[in-house]
């Protein structure tokens, strides 16, 4: 069990495969030799399955992940009751197909919750669907970017909500439903699809004013998503009105008290600049960009990405400017404090890793 937790969790690549291996040797000793000593669970299959999902390694994962659902089925039915898929099984099956990257992982990522509501449905209750089977879903669609996928993705939330609604609350779609909406319309590139993304963080924002429920308070990512679906708007009699739409969610957001725009925020806003203010229109580029650069060094957000924006938004005479220096400048020849809050940021992540590093080396010992 301490061997698959380990190759599971350590990312290397061939990591999935090898702990597979060692599953393989488990349910193998136990068919020729008996005994409990490694007596392979639901658990460690499900360890398996998420390496799969989070390897990277696109199709080929989602079809293996696939191949060890159908072999846990027929252990479970040839009378091995200390495996049988259960959620949190198809979840990570369905993440694997989200994550895969190919044009059917949507399609398949969906006929497999299909398959989990319909056996829920004829009295399974361990594989119940439930708010990450299709927020995965979601994902995935979202993912592809194909034409209908983003339609569709409203239509997986519009069942979570109905579902929610009428008292099973294993569906409630939370914050993180919406915005994998919002991404999906933002990938589409579909006329009005910025306008779709703003209707859904105004209903989100509606219904958490409404309950004050944490679970669906929007957040910076709701946000981001929504002015990302307008930075890169394909239709021209889209442009104007998500040029306003943009400003108007940027300015949501930075009013917030408890939500703040990161350095994201500010990479996608001058991509808003420069994709839909018109170059003729160069003092309002050049406004605009003056704005969220100064807001971008006050709060602390300044990366690589934000000059490299600002440099695509403005001339260089401005960007010198702006920035004190020229166009070849990299964020850590600034001032430190204008990039303050990305070095926290970029410690505290490094803090995750060392501790996790230390747990995974606790393990090992």
């Amino acid at each position: 069990n301490a061997v698959i937790n380990a190759l599971a969790k350590s990312g290397e690549p061939g990591a999935a495969a090898r702990a597979e291996r060692v599953l393989h040797n488990m349910v193998n000793r136990l068919r020729n030799h008996g005994g409990n000593d490694v007596k392979p669970t639901t658990i460690n299959f499900n360890t398996v399955l998420d390496a799969w999902a989070k390897s990277g390694e696109g199709e080929a994962a989602a079809e293996r992940a696939e191949a060890i659902l159908e072999w846990m089925d027929r252990l479970n039915k040839s009378g091995n009751t200390d495996v049988k898929p259960d959620t949190i099984t198809f979840n990570a099956v369905i993440d694997a197909w989200a994550r895969s990257g190919c044009k059917r992982g949507p399609q398949r990522a969906e006929q497999i919750l299909n398959h989990m509501d319909e056996l829920y449905q004829g009295g399974n209750i361990d594989v119940k669907p439930d708010t990450y089977t299709y927020n995965t879903l979601i994902n995935a669609l979202a993912k592809s970017g194909d034409g209908g996928s983003a339609a569709r993705a409203e239509e997986i939330l519009s069942i979570m909500e109905q579902r929610y609604s009428a008292g099973d609350k294993s569906f409630k779609p939370n914050t993180r439903s919406h915005t994998s909406v919002i991404d999906a319309w933002a990938k589409s590139g579909e006329q009005g699809a910025a306008m779709r993304a703003e209707a859904i963080l105004t209903n989100l924002r509606n219904l958490y004013e409404n309950t004050k429920d944490p679970d669906i308070k929007p957040n910076v990512y709701t946000a981001n998503a929504v002015m990302n679906a307008c930075a890169f708007t394909k239709h021209d009699v889209d442009r104007e009105e998500a040029l306003e739409m943009a400003f108007r969610v940027f300015e949501w957001l930075d009013s917030q008290p408890d939500i703040k725009p990161d350095a994201y925020t500010f990479t996608i806003m001058l991509s808003v600049c420069a994709n839909l203010i018109p170059k003729e229109d160069a003092p309002v580029r050049f406004e605009s960009a003056k704005m969220l650069f100064e807001k971008c060094c006050e709060s602390g957000h300044v990366n690589d990405h934000v000059l490299w924006k600002l440099k695509l938004t403005v001339n260089e005479f401005e960007y010198h400017q702006l920035v004190g220096a020229g166009v070849e400048t990299k964020a850590q020849d600034l001032p430190q404090p204008w990039s303050r809050s990305v070095a926290n940021n970029r410690k505290q992540g490094d803090n995750r890793n060392n501790n996790w590093a230390a747990r995974n080396r606790r393990n090992r010992q």
